[in-house]
């Protein structure tokens, strides 16, 4: 044993774990999802609804693809499967997935993505109506923190429609490693598993006595690194333990009862602490609806706290088990009310809107922070901001006058000490306006910092300050 690693797994539990190291013979899957409008309606294919009936108007899973780096793909990898369905594409999985994890794994996709909710999100229906390429994958990725690849074929009238959205799990919709972030419960207890097989990552929670559990498979590495937490802020680092390369390592924990664990660890490097300003969201053709408070002051309110990582993605939904606790920021509401308003439709009390911060992007920082710890953080940060000030006091005034781009940023920048991320929309006459201001924020939440890297403007050189 001297030579490799013993991987020692302190557990309270009742039974024991298997350990199975199984090969692995492809580098990421394709997961593709089909608009069925634009399959019916083109020249080239004729379409039978099922004998269930015509589907629902949604996004329909086309298939999850197993592929190569090279841009090349395995196929009907196993003659013995019986099963049609998942011969072609499936059975090249095998080393992952059996069959009804592999399909298992692909309705859990389709759930995870919900593409249509993200376009209608960003007032892109399936009316008939002709939008943008970008305004489609920016309302995607939006959605889902990556841009996809967009397939288009044409109706019988020669029109290029949103046909399918290939999109492989280590690039467009998830990241590499640690950003490709998929729920996968074929095992006994929930995990977070990375699928992209240059990467395999395991992370648990305390799962008793203190205990955290920690283990990074890298498969460039000949050497991976096997962590145990005793605490949240002691680690050890075991021997090196050998694989062989393209092995993947599947704990299956056995217990009498399903644990209920979940991977969690400090896997973030920086906040986007984004505020929005009121009057551009509302004079677009996205209408919004002032909550039950009556209409928010003309000041930025907070959009979210959202953990990101130092290449460009983020980690999402990283605690399926929490629940927004609205008695835990009690005190907090009169003053979310006023600086985290909603304006979604219908007129709501802005709970709706802080549970969704929370879910997706509050729990990503669990570790850093708790619920309560979250929202405060981000009301001290507003505060702190004072962006409205900042931009009066330099002449930058929200009257539907025009202000160049850079002296906008200089104000904020004069402010808060760093350059920040600006975003524009346009309005209902096509006019660029500020719209979101993204500053950047350290992991405890508390100080701002020069940002790793900025979202993309899609802004002109000079811009409009709406009115509100």
């Amino acid at each position: 044993m001297e030579s490799k690693c013993l991987l020692l797994i302190y557990l309270l539990v009742l039974q024991s774990l298997a350990l199975l190291c199984v090969s692995q013979d492809f580098d990421f899957f394709y997961f593709v999802q089909q608009w069925p409008g634009a399959y019916c309606d083109s020249d080239k294919n004729s379409c039978c609804y099922p004998t269930t009936g015509k589907p629902a108007a949604d996004f329909s899973i086309h298939g999850l693809w197993p592929n190569y780096n090279d841009g090349s793909y395995p196929q009907n990898c196993d003659s013995n499967n019986p099963f049609d369905a998942s011969k072609k594409h499936g059975t090249c999985s095998e080393s992952v997935f059996d069959q009804h994890s592999y399909f298992e794994t692909t309705l859990g996709l389709k759930q995870q993505t919900n593409l249509l909710k993200a376009l209608k999100a960003a007032g892109i229906e399936p009316d008939g109506s002709s939008y943008g390429l970008e305004n489609i994958k920016d309302a995607i990725k939006e959605g889902s923190g990556y841009t996809p690849w967009i397939e288009c074929n044409e109706d019988s009238s020669g029109n290029s429609q949103l046909y399918q959205g290939p999109t492989s799990l280590n690039a467009p919709f998830f990241l590499k490693g640690r950003d490709v972030g998929l729920r996968l419960n074929f095992l006994p207890f929930r995990i977070l598993l990375y699928l992209d097989f240059q990467h395999f990552y395991f992370s648990c929670r305390d799962i008793g006595s203190g205990l955290v559990v920690f283990v990074f498979y890298d498969w460039n590495d000949s050497s991976p690194k096997c962590q145990f937490n005793e605490k949240k802020q002691e680690k050890k680092t075991s021997k090196n333990m050998k694989l062989t390369s393209g092995s993947i390592v599947i704990i299956h924990l056995l217990a009498l009862q399903y644990l209920p664990v979940l991977c969690l660890s400090q896997d973030f490097d920086f906040f986007y602490f984004v505020l929005q300003w009121p009057g551009s969201y509302c004079d677009t053709k996205q209408r919004c609806c002032y909550p039950k408070t009556g209409k928010p002051s003309a000041d930025f309110g907070i959009h979210g706290l959202w953990p990101n990582y130092n290449d460009g993605g983020y980690p999402s939904n990283c605690d399926p088990d929490s629940r927004f606790d609205k008695s835990a920021i009690s005190s907090l509401i009169g003053s979310l009310e006023k600086e985290w308003p909603t304006l979604s439709c219908p007129s709501n009390d802005g709970v709706k809107f802080w549970t969704h911060e929370w879910l997706k992007h509050g729990t990503c920082s669990e570790s850093e922070l708790d619920q309560r710890e979250y929202f405060e953080a981000a009301l001290q940060l507003k505060q702190k901001a004072n962006l409205l000030q900042a931009l009066t006091s330099a002449g930058i005034k929200p009257n539907d006058e025009f202000y160049e781009l850079e002296e906008i940023e200089d104000a904020i920048r004069q402010a808060v000490g760093f350059t920040p991320g600006l975003e524009c929309n346009v309005d209902s006459s096509r006019n660029s306006q500020l719209y979101q201001v993204y500053l950047c924020v350290d992991t405890s939440g508390s100080d701002f910092i020069k940002c790793p890297l900025l979202p993309r403007a899609k802004c002109g050189s000079r811009i409009q300050f709406p009115k509100f």
